[in-house]
């Protein structure tokens, strides 16, 4: 599903590149929480990220109409439940690069976020526990089987949407930046 999502996205781009015609296209970038609780796994956990069922993209505000460039970036937290149910989205501009919220202009593009993202689905993040006689499957990311103990745990992920507008053409930009050290892109609730 994934994978589809992708390719359809790389061919939305294409498009956009080459025509002259207004054309949307889709990417999006999670962030690293600066602050909120982290659960550091052990050698005998693996942490599993929710992965998105849904994610239809925002559309672009009719506010941008009347201006020839735009450059917005919206940056959202995204509460979800340990069902993975979305519980909490709200904005926030404390990241680099994120467009201040205060005017009408920024707040019609996290309106539009926001809506899109009320009909985001997701699975639930979980953390795996691992007896020391099947630590080879924490390797491979199986968290199946009787003995491996699976909890499923709420987290927050936090998104940038770029919105921009050049010569005629929008796009909706929605890119993700993985964690540094690899383990996980999102922060564990507690």
């Amino acid at each position: 599903m994934r994978s589809g999502f992708i390719a359809g996205l790389a061919l939305s781009m294409l498009a956009a590149a080459g025509c002259a015609t207004r054309s949307t296209s889709v990417d999006h970038r999670m962030l690293l929480p600066e602050t909120g609780a982290r659960h550091e796994v052990t050698t005998t956990q693996f942490f599993v990220m929710p992965m998105t069922l849904a994610s239809p993209e925002p559309a672009f505000p009719d506010v941008a109409d009347a201006v020839g460039t735009v450059e917005v970036v919206v940056c959202t937290e995204i509460w979800l439940s340990a069902d993975g149910e979305i519980t909490r989205i709200a904005p926030f501009d404390a990241a680099p690069g994120c467009t201040p919220g205060a005017d009408a202009r920024t707040q019609a593009y996290a309106q539009s976020v926001a809506a899109a993202l009320q009909r985001w689905e997701f699975t639930p993040a979980m953390i795996c526990e691992f007896p020391p006689q099947s630590i080879d499957k924490r390797g491979r990311g199986d968290c199946t089987g009787p003995e491996v103990a699976v909890r499923r745990v709420p987290v927050r992920l936090d998104y940038a949407f770029t919105f921009s507008s050049r010569n005629g053409r929008r796009q909706v930009g929605i890119a993700r930046k993985p964690r540094q050290d690899g383990v996980s892109t999102g922060s564990a609730v507690r």
